[in-house]
């Protein structure tokens, strides 16, 4: 199954992510590992993979990073 790409707006992302917009926004202020939103006309949207990858890194106890699921799907024996 192919990974769902959605752009999500702010209120999605509290709702995913379970945190303020204070704290999403104070994060990526204080150079925090959080995921940034896109720029669309006046919009601030996230990409759905990053939100997900940010959830994961959190549940396992880890730091997210813009990098983190770039190679999902793809055979990296090769």
């Amino acid at each position: 199954m192919a990974e769902e790409i959605a752009l999500l707006p702010l209120k999605e992302v509290k709702q995913k992510a379970g945190i303020s917009t204070a704290t999403i926004y104070g994060m990526m202020a204080r150079g925090q590992q959080f995921p940034k939103p896109r720029k669309i006309g006046t919009k601030s949207l996230w990409l759905q993979p990053e939100i997900d990858a940010f959830i994961m890194a959190v549940a396992h106890g880890t730091s997210w990073s813009p990098m983190m699921g770039q190679s999902m799907g793809q055979d990296i024996s090769a």
